[in-house]
């Protein structure tokens, strides 16, 4: 898959199949987050690679999942992710380390999307237990989680009308709503 195929397909996805991903594979997500650019070349992002079944149980449990999604859910044993991202920062004083957390994670995302593997971004998360269950140091600062696994569910995107929530068709396939360009673009000056 090229990048402009991975751009426009990629959509966070919920429901995994639970087939392993091979870890050479896993690592070479990370390697794409490790090359991006970063804010004055300080590279204050480190990852934690979770894979274990258990411990992916146990990071499951500190993860709140799809908001929009009424009433209140959350994957089902037999749809859970297979492995996790966790995105951490060694100097939380830097400047630039939210744009750094940005550029890593869509190299990851598309890297995945490439591999035709699924991925979630998850922010809603309990850090305290996820510090816990992985044993991570307390001075390093835990950004953000992602998830992945092979794609158990179709996720399109659909012409933004009245608002930005996401929602499931009565055959579960996921839409979310994406501004059109001509609503986004202002050519030389704002008009």
């Amino acid at each position: 898959m090229n990048v402009d195929q991975a751009i426009l397909s990629r959509r966070s996805i919920r429901r995994f199949q639970q087939q392993p991903i091979p870890l050479d594979v896993l690592k070479k997500f990370v390697n794409a987050a490790r090359l991006a650019p970063s804010g004055s070349n300080l590279q204050p992002l480190e990852y934690c690679l979770v894979t274990e079944k258990a411990l992916c149980d146990q990071v499951f449990e500190a993860l709140n999942w799809a908001g929009y999604i009424q009433p209140k859910w959350t994957p089902n044993e037999h749809e859970r992710p297979v492995a996790y991202i966790i995105i951490l920062i060694n100097d939380m004083t830097n400047q630039f380390y939210l744009r750094d957390v940005g550029l890593a994670t869509e190299n990851i995302l598309l890297y995945a999307e490439g591999e035709h593997i699924g991925s979630c971004i998850l922010c809603n998360i309990n850090r305290n237990k996820l510090q816990e269950v992985l044993n991570i140091p307390h001075r390093l600062g835990i950004d953000s989680v992602i998830a992945f696994g092979y794609k158990g569910e179709i996720a399109v995107a659909e012409e933004f009308t009245d608002s930005v929530k996401y929602w499931r068709d009565e055959l579960g396939v996921h839409h979310v709503p994406k501004r059109s360009l001509d609503n986004i673009l202002h050519y030389n000056k704002f008009k």
